[in-house]
């Protein structure tokens, strides 16, 4: 890991402060040219400093999490699919961890950080908060009650399906409701939990999980569907939880950063495959044949889930920004989550009304829903124009049959090339 140069403290002492909200404190964050540095920041629903614990989000340390199918207890009543949440999370979470504990040095009202650990930490909740407005905006002011108290395990101990721990990575683990922030081992630029797109990226998780997967640990649609219908299903979560994190960055002093994985991963592919703003996002042949027949297995290990997910992501980015609105965009997306509309249904209602028909869990069914929950006239338009040049969708003309709530005056674009027709 490189070391990260933060300016010394002389003559002050470590300390665990407990003042109340809102707190100033020093974390890594952009500054207004973009780079991440020693920042100033408040912290404006955090109860406890020292331990890290607010309103919006509750650090713990010392977490080990095993998913093991060797495990017997992991096989009761029929495996942990079956189990009630309580269950899963208590067969699954070997150790339950501890309240985490910050030092810090107080200088002129300013708490700094007094080791690595405490930067981490410190840094991490306060992207929790950045996130946690953002989508308090997508929601139209409206409180998240998903996204409170959100259990995030620090430094933990995870090993799924593995006997090797999770190493470099911050994640939200569905099946037990927690993120999950592990240790280094060859990171060495900015780190995850530090990176408020990564931390955004994985509160849209949570936010998705609950509208639309129903807030189940694990889904009917993810252990009974295959083909198409899983795999469509993990790439838009993905792809959307991208377009989200990039939408939580817009917030900060450096402004949006479409491609905010850069500071983090250092392999160029993956971060331009994941950039939200790519003009040449468009499928391709191999990329179409994984999506609609690769098994789960396969597709969750593979780059193709990503990038199917980045087709999503980039077909909204360039709708938005053609027509000036990328918030309109966000609040779209948000709406078709969940929506018991009869006329405009959303994506849950989709999903939970084809558990047993996954055919019709379609991209063109995905799109659709989308598209019915955009307001403006010349957004859906733009929108409609992108989905089915960016993902070759089936429509050619319009009106389409497949995607009724597109406008006549939609049309394929000239900016990807026409695939020829599935088999």
């Amino acid at each position: 890991m490189k070391r990260l140069l933060l300016p010394s403290i002389a003559a002050l002492c470590a300390c665990a402060p407990n003042p109340p909200a809102p707190v100033q404190v020093m974390a890594l964050a952009p500054n207004a040219s973009g780079a991440y540095a020693t920042v100033q920041v408040e912290l404006k629903t955090v109860a406890s400093l020292a331990n890290l614990k607010g309103s919006v989000a509750e650090l713990m340390g010392g977490n080990r999490v095993v998913v093991d199918p060797n495990d017997p207890l992991q096989n009761l009543n029929g495996g942990i699919a079956n189990m009630t949440d309580d269950q899963r999370y208590e067969v699954l979470v070997k150790d339950k961890g501890a309240d985490v504990r910050g030092n810090f040095f107080e200088k002129s009202g300013v708490y700094w950080p007094a080791d690595f650990h405490t930067w981490n930490m410190v840094s991490a909740y306060y992207n929790f908060e950045r996130s946690y407005e953002y989508f308090v905006g997508v929601y139209d002011g409206v409180e998240p009650k998903e996204l409170q108290k959100m259990r995030v395990m620090y430094w933990a101990n995870v090993r799924l399906n593995s006997p090797d721990s999770l190493t470099d990575n911050a994640l939200y683990l569905s099946f037990i409701k927690s993120f999950v922030i592990v240790p280094f081992e060859t990171q060495e630029l900015v780190p995850l939990a530090m990176n408020i797109g990564v931390i955004g990226h994985e509160v849209a998780h949570r936010s998705f999980n609950y509208k639309v997967l129903a807030d189940a640990g694990i889904h009917p649609a993810l252990t009974s569907w295959n083909g198409l219908a899983f795999n469509l299903l993990k790439s838009i979560d993905e792809g959307f939880a991208d377009f989200h994190g990039f939408g939580v960055t817009c917030g900060e002093a450096a402004g949006c950063r479409p491609n905010f994985l850069a500071v983090s991963i250092s392999d160029q592919r993956t971060v331009e495959m994941r950039d939200v703003s790519r003009t040449d996002a468009c499928m391709d042949e191999n990329t179409r044949n994984a999506l609609y027949n690769n098994p789960p297995s396969q597709w969750v290990a593979s780059t193709d889930m990503y990038e199917v997910g980045n087709l999503w992501a980039a077909s909204m980015y360039q709708a938005g920004n053609k027509v000036g609105d990328i918030g309109l965009m966000q609040r779209a997306l948000h709406l078709a989550y969940d929506d018991e509309s009869a006329t405009t249904p959303g994506l849950r209602q989709l999903v939970n009304s084809n558990l047993n028909t996954q055919q019709a869990f379609t991209p063109e069914a995905v799109a659709n829903t989308i598209v019915a929950h955009v307001s403006d006239p010349a957004l859906k338009k733009e929108l409609c124009n992108e989905f089915i040049t960016r993902l070759q969708l089936k429509c050619g003309n319009f009106p389409c049959p497949e995607m009724p709530a597109c406008p006549n005056t939609s049309a394929r674009g000239n900016f990807c090339p026409l695939l020829p027709p599935l088999p």
